[in-house]
């Protein structure tokens, strides 16, 4: 018999892997009940059917054989024991399936696919995480071209990501038109310093502290976090850039930037970004709510925020009755635009708070990333491998790994009522 196990001769001569009290096996029960749990579920009646009880009128047959071929007491007794665990192994086994099955290759096909992608994501993440660390305090000249060849990647595959989801009317959200303003910006109209305050203002008002807001949070291998976390935050870094240092970001751009020492302007800073803010709103409600009107099985910014009716923005909106419920809706977006845009002037003059406000955001982002890790993403984990398990159980005709507590608790029983037993010598 291999090193490792036990031997026990059963009414069959089967030699059953068990975990017994010796001085060779002292300190590794929890690696040997593992091993035991995982022998049982790879195929529980190959190891367990040896201990059925035998009947009645064949014990004298069996009293009868030499001595050498007999069970002792104690080995009828951890038999017996084995035939319990059996029993609770036994209920809890589901039916057998193949995995040439159809549904089955899918399922591990797209579970391949989505790990590789979540890999792929990651790693990407955290390049551009230092990349753009290097950029806005390094080489600043840089920033403007990555972010000319990200932006256009990340929401045309957005795009494709929620028209499959019927979430594509999010496009048409502010933070996608202030994207679309800088871009515009940065290549056409660079020198201009007129559209660099509107931009800054923007950038730096209902842009970023959309992040707060919307609890855009950095995880790492989500494709759609990270690509709201960077359309709410990289408009922000732009502009700190081309704020504070024009020159060094011009270096090698095909216009050099430029912006003028306007103060404390609340026109630029306040009042034109606000007009802004509300062009957009209009062009919204016309093109959305009053021409494309989407039915009911495609989300919007409006049923996103007010499906909860628990909610605070559901009861803010909601003051009023639900004839008048899209009309706060936009009051309060409006209201709440515009608090956020009375900052700017601040932002904008002086450069160490201008550097706070950004460093804070960057860390909500980051404890909203620590958050989804620790208190969802570990219990979605959770649930997607007992998932993943159980489709695998069924492929192999193995425990269910929902069930997996019961084996346990009956290996750990088993084990307990063995302690007591005298081992046979390894063979």
């Amino acid at each position: 018999m291999a090193s490792g196990f036990l031997e026990i001769q059963s009414d069959q001569d089967s030699n059953l892997p068990i975990n017994l009290t010796s001085n060779n096996f002292t300190g590794q029960r929890d690696d040997l009940m593992e091993l035991q749990m995982n022998l049982i579920r790879q195929d529980p009646k190959s190891y367990l059917s040896d201990v059925d009880a035998r009947p009645e009128e064949k014990q004298s047959v069996l009293d009868e054989r030499p001595e050498s071929t007999k069970s002792t007491p104690w080995q009828r007794s951890s038999l017996k024991h084995m035939h319990d665990l059996y029993e609770t192994v036994a209920e809890i086994t589901v039916e057998p399936c193949s995995k040439d099955e159809p549904d089955v290759k899918a399922f591990f096909k797209l579970l391949r696919n989505h790990r590789l992608q979540s890999k792929l994501v990651y790693v990407l993440t955290v390049v551009s995480i230092v990349a753009i660390s290097h950029f806005v305090l390094t080489v600043k000249w840089l920033l403007p071209y990555y972010y000319t060849i990200t932006t256009p990647i990340l929401i045309f595959l957005r795009l494709i990501m929620y028209w499959k989801m019927k979430y594509q009317f999010f496009m048409l959200d502010f933070c996608y038109f202030a994207n679309t303003y800088w871009y515009l910006y940065i290549w056409l109209a660079p020198e201009n310093p007129e559209f660099f305050v509107v931009g800054f203002a923007v950038a730096n008002g209902p842009l970023v502290w959309a992040l707060f807001v919307f609890r855009n949070s950095l995880v790492f291998h989500s494709l759609d976090k990270v690509t709201s976390l960077y359309i709410h935050l990289l408009p922000s870094l732009l502009s700190f850039v081309i704020r504070w240092y024009p020159e060094e970001t011009s270096k090698y751009w095909v216009r050099p930037f430029k912006h003028h020492e306007i103060g404390f302007s609340f026109y630029w800073l306040v009042l034109l970004p606000f007009i802004f803010v509300v062009l957009h709103q209009v062009f919204y409600l016309i093109l959305v709510d009053c021409i494309l009107k989407p039915s009911d099985e495609y989300l919007t910014m409006y049923r996103y925020l007010t499906n909860k009716e628990s909610s605070v923005i559901f009861r803010m909106c909601n003051m009023l009755g639900q004839r008048f419920r899209l009309q706060m809706y936009v009051a309060w977006g409006l209201t709440v635009a515009l608090i956020m845009l009375l900052f700017n002037p601040v932002w904008y003059n002086f450069f160490i708070p201008h550097c706070v406000v950004l460093v804070f955001f960057i860390i909500i982002a980051i404890y909203n990333g620590a958050t989804y890790y620790i208190d969802v993403f570990s219990l979605e984990g959770l649930g997607k491998s007992k998932q993943s398990k159980s489709e695998l159980a069924t492929a192999n005709n193995v425990v269910s790994p929902t069930n997996d507590k019961k084996v346990y608790s009956a290996v750990v029983d088993y084990n307990k009522s063995a302690d007591n037993l005298k081992p046979v010598t390894p063979v």
